[in-house]
């Protein structure tokens, strides 16, 4: 991975990195990667050895983790939004010998451990430091192609990510298959045309931040972070501001931008390309994304991917996605998908296989304690199970639900992305999130959340009669709850449906 710098060197005089006020050239985020692991070599930085990165975006979240691939240490990307206890378990399991972090989540690190840390703070005053030169670096160590390169964290919600290792070979081969899909291999990209300017809205710790971080240093492209937290406003002044051309987000970020009160007098003719990946996309949305940004209606996407796989299984745009609004598109060049176990419908779990997929788990999934283990996903002919449901018709990929996100109501499973879909047809339903509450006579009973139009005049009777015309008897929501409020959802984008089954007694009482 290191020699992806290399690769990039010809962009030296473009603006590669953008946070707030702060921009930094290919030439100055070189330099400061060498300053940098010249500072973490002296504090014992070493080949195999782990670097923890736990801090938000940033330039120097970038610079550090290219510090370490630079030194050839193994970079986890630990996930921002830890509690203390994942943050020990991932110091226990991963034994790093630093942890880059800022004040608010060095103080989650263990005690005995704080001594590993690495302020953000100071690695800003090594990268603002220009007029020192750094010492000299060896070049980047010899790797084989199956030698972990960087370690990232599931986003579990229920308190038990894993440590899914990525080698060298997994993450090269997932950014071969993105570029080649895009038309956008490096010796086919054009010196002279203006780069793009990307927007990162989302954590660089995930799967998808580290694909855009890469696709950005490839192409010789610009790279914009947020500052704090996700806010639709900000992501608004920052598209106006830098005139940003590509901007990818989960689907709740989008529809919350989209429901911002000063779209209609912003302008957004900058931006000719919307990427959306992390949940099923419903053609809604997509919609209106085309009215709000005029200039992206040939350029929107959408990607179906995980962790475990390297990043991106499938992906459809443009003509794809207007022709099959519900797809997740066709397999990348060298994926192989399957369905497995097919119904009458043909849905069954989707496995996939591919050379961008993990090489394991680091010391097995992490339980907030410190405890691994759990066995992988991947099967004994080197198939990783996803646990998703989905079919492939004529070549393209349908997501269709989670296999372990299945409500049983006596006994019939019910997919709740299913009924999910056919609520969000409906003209007054905004958002909607379908679970199963305990029954004492079914085991579960279907109840659904809905976020109305503002202004929507439906009635709980009227949404059901709807929905009667494509669900079957069971699948049909036994309990409602209508609201004008958004869903909540956790810091990843995707609904938060644990707070409401949580909240869901409290309002019955």
């Amino acid at each position: 991975m290191a020699q992806l710098l290399e690769d990039a060197g010809r962009w030296t005089d473009r603006t590669h990195l953008i946070q707030g006020d702060r921009r930094l050239s290919f030439a100055e985020m070189f330099a400061a990667v060498d300053r940098v692991a010249g500072e973490f070599r002296a504090a014992g930085l070493r080949a195999g050895d782990r670097l923890l990165l736990l801090a938000p975006n940033s330039p120097e979240w970038v610079i550090s983790m290219w510090a370490g691939l630079r030194l050839g240490a193994i970079v986890a990307l630990g996930n921002g939004w830890w509690s203390g206890p994942l943050v020990a378990g991932a110091v226990d399991v991963l034994l790093p010998t630093l942890v880059l972090a800022d004040e608010k989540r060095a103080d989650l690190v263990p005690p005995a451990s704080r001594e590993r840390v690495v302020a953000v703070r100071t690695v800003r005053e090594w990268v603002d430091d220009t007029g020192r030169s750094p010492a000299p670096l060896a070049p980047p160590p010899a790797a084989a192609e199956d030698d972990p390169a960087v370690i990232i964290f599931t986003a579990g919600t229920t308190g038990d990510p894993k440590p899914v290792v990525l080698a060298h070979r997994s993450v090269i081969a997932n950014l071969h298959n993105l570029l080649v899909m895009s038309g956008r291999l490096p010796q086919d990209v054009d010196p002279g045309r203006p780069p793009a300017v990307s927007l990162q809205s989302g954590p660089l710790f995930h799967i998808g931040g580290l694909q855009s971080l890469l696709l950005a240093l490839l192409g010789g492209n610009t790279l914009v972070f947020l500052e704090g937290r996700f806010d639709p406003e900000q992501v608004l002044d920052v598209i106006e501001r830098e005139r940003v051309t590509w901007w990818g987000a989960v689907p709740t970020m989008a529809s919350r931008v989209l429901e911002h009160p000063s779209v209609p007098g912003r302008d957004l003719s900058s931006v000719r390309s919307v990427s959306m990946g992390g949940a099923p996309v419903q053609p809604a949305l997509v919609e209106r994304l085309r009215t709000v940004f005029p200039n992206a209606r040939r350029g929107m996407s959408t990607i179906y991917g995980m962790t475990e796989t390297g990043g991106t299984v499938a992906a459809a745009s443009g003509v794809t996605m207007a022709e099959h609004p519900t797809t997740a598109g066709a397999p990348l060049p060298v994926v192989d998908v399957r369905i497995e176990s097919p119904n009458a419908d043909g849905d069954g779990e989707i496995v996939v296989r591919t050379p961008g997929q993990m090489t394991g788990y680091w010391g097995g999934p992490l339980d907030g304690t410190g405890s691994a283990g759990g066995p992988d996903l991947i099967d004994p002919e080197g198939w990783v199970h996803t646990g998703d449901q989905g079919r492939l018709v004529d070549g393209l990929l349908y997501v269709t639900g989670r296999i372990k996100d299945l409500i049983i109501r006596g006994g019939e499973n019910i997919a709740p992305a299913h009924v999910e879909a056919v609520l969000l047809r409906h003209p007054a339903v905004r958002n909607v999130a379908v679970l199963g509450l305990p029954d004492p006579d079914l085991g579960e009973r279907v109840a659904a959340v809905v976020q109305l139009e503002p202004g929507a005049g439906v009635s709980e009777p009227e949404l059901a009669e709807f929905a009667a015309a494509d669900l079957a008897g069971f699948e049909r929501p036994a309990e409602w709850w209508l609201r004008t409020e958004p869903l909540p959802m956790h810091d990843s984008g995707k609904t938060d449906k644990r707070t409401l089954r949580a909240e869901w007694p409290a309002r019955r009482s």
